[in-house]
């Protein structure tokens, strides 16, 4: 591998989590990058200089960028409805792509970007890197080895807070995208950061999501950015199998986080046993006085034995990290990367369904009834119920 020249990659959108997709091509020598394009010439000259690239690798214009001879592959990691366009450039440029979740916004989106790279012979991956945490692969790898079973449910509980005791420096503006219907339909929580819960319960399950039923209220961050928690969200297969995904938000939850101010659990219970994961953005629990605290796995076998494993990596930047090694890796092998093809499509169709059920009075809402994007007379937000009596301030 030493031998073999680094994949050179050129980042679209050098915002918040491009400092996450960085960490990987700093700390290894099979991928650099090469260039960064941003709208924002004062952000880019920024994460030039944090990331050591001169003056002569940073652009304002996405296509002057993919005009340079010694770009191998992008990440895009721009606005979803901007995905399709910046896609289909770096395709016709002849660029294996990787995007951030969410892909986009419809499935004819999402299949035009399959299309573009089928046609241009490259790879394409959907970033998603929650799969990639290490407490999570091992939970696969326990449901894999039929100590306990095949699973029957997956719970996810999420937990925000407004003023976190160590967190990232987030500023609104970085949220203005996200609150819009057309580039987010309105949801920074339950469609932006869904999709990877979305995905996650799929992967769990191991089966397709057959309907969705989605709640929520509102709080209201400084009396002036409207968030859409609290929430549940009930995913369904054919069988008996199932899903949740209960999230809220309050003013001084005591959440330590390197990241943003939530974190979370996850609870699998299999025909044998249960698994617990704990920790993943945040270690809320990581306290001697907490019985299951230290972020890791825990889970107990049909004879009541107890068993935890938490030696791996548990900071939620490795799950970065080892995403992008899939994307460099399935270059250098030729190899499809991981997930990047029904199976991304399929969780696209999830998070369009939830918002379907949100838009449809909290209907129990079929996944296939989704053939492109949210159905004409649900393209619309409803007006919303009263929001959450607490505030945030």
């Amino acid at each position: 591998m030493a031998d073999v020249a680094p994949v050179r990659v050129a980042f679209i959108g050098t915002g918040r989590i491009s400092t996450l997709h960085h960490l990987y091509y700093a700390n290894h020598d099979d991928a650099e990058v090469v260039a960064i394009c941003d709208k924002s010439n004062k952000l880019a000259k920024k994460r030039a200089s944090e990331w050591h690239l001169r003056d002569e690798n940073v652009y304002t214009d996405i296509q002057e960028m993919l005009k340079r001879e010694d770009i191998d592959a992008v990440e895009v990691l721009t606005p979803h409805s901007q995905h399709r366009k910046h896609v289909e450039l770096a395709c016709e440029a002849g660029l294996h792509v990787s995007v951030q979740k969410v892909p986009c916004l419809s499935l004819s989106d999402f299949d035009a970007m399959v299309h573009a790279a089928r046609k241009a012979n490259v790879k394409f991956k959907v970033f998603e890197n929650f799969q990639f945490h290490p407490p999570y692969q091992r939970a696969l790898e326990i449901i894999n080895g039929d100590e306990i079973g095949d699973p029957m449910a997956v719970n996810i509980r999420m937990w925000s807070t407004v003023k976190a005791l160590s967190n990232w420096d987030v500023s609104l503006k970085t949220w203005r995208w996200r609150i819009t219907e057309h580039e987010n339909f309105k949801m920074p929580t339950l469609f932006d950061d869904g999709y990877h819960k979305h995905n996650m319960i799929h992967l769990l399950l191991g089966k397709d999501i057959h309907s969705v039923q989605a709640w929520k209220k509102g709080f209201r961050l400084y009396k002036l950015l409207k968030i859409d928690v609290p929430a549940v969200i009930s995913y369904k297969t054919k069988g008996v199998e199932y899903g949740t995904w209960n999230v809220s938000m309050a003013q001084k939850l005591p959440i330590h986080s390197d990241f943003y101010g939530c974190d979370e659990a996850v609870e699998i219970q299999c025909e044998r046993g249960i698994i617990w994961v704990n920790g993943c953005t945040g270690k809320m629990f990581a306290h001697p006085a907490c019985g299951i605290g230290n972020p890791g796995v825990y889970w107990i076998n049909q004879e009541g034995d107890w068993a935890s494993e938490c030696s791996m990596p548990t900071n939620w930047k490795h799950s970065f990290m080892n995403c992008t090694r899939d994307f460099i890796e399935s270059i250098r092998e030729d190899r499809e990367p991981y997930r990047s093809g029904e199976s991304a499509r399929h969780v696209l169709q999830i998070d369009l369904a939830m918002v379907a059920s949100l838009r449809s009075g909290f209907s129990d809402f079929q996944v296939s009834r989704i053939k492109d994007g949210l159905p004409d007379d649900l393209s619309m937000e409803v007006p919303s119920i009263p929001e959450n009596n607490t505030r945030g301030e």
